[in-house]
């Protein structure tokens, strides 16, 4: 849930759109590469990671995607 307040808008954390500051695109989330073998293995370690952040919703396509119109789209 997006709270728009005067010209910013906050993301609440339980949102899955919402970052931390300590997200950001170089991070690791599960310490092997997907390497081509052993998919089960990694996949699980995948889902566990997004889960922790609450991310699961944007790979498994639960999490409705912002209105054209939304403000937590870019301008």
């Amino acid at each position: 849930m997006a709270v728009v307040r005067g010209d910013r808008v906050q993301i609440e954390p339980t949102d899955p759109l919402f970052l931390h500051p300590s997200d950001h695109p170089g991070q690791s989330l599960v310490t092997d590469i997907f390497n081509g073998e052993d998919f089960e293995n990694w996949r699980k370690s995948i889902r566990i990671a997004l889960s922790s952040k609450r991310k699961t919703s944007i790979i498994d396509g639960s999490s409705e995607k912002p209105a054209a119109n939304s403000p937590m789209l870019p301008y």
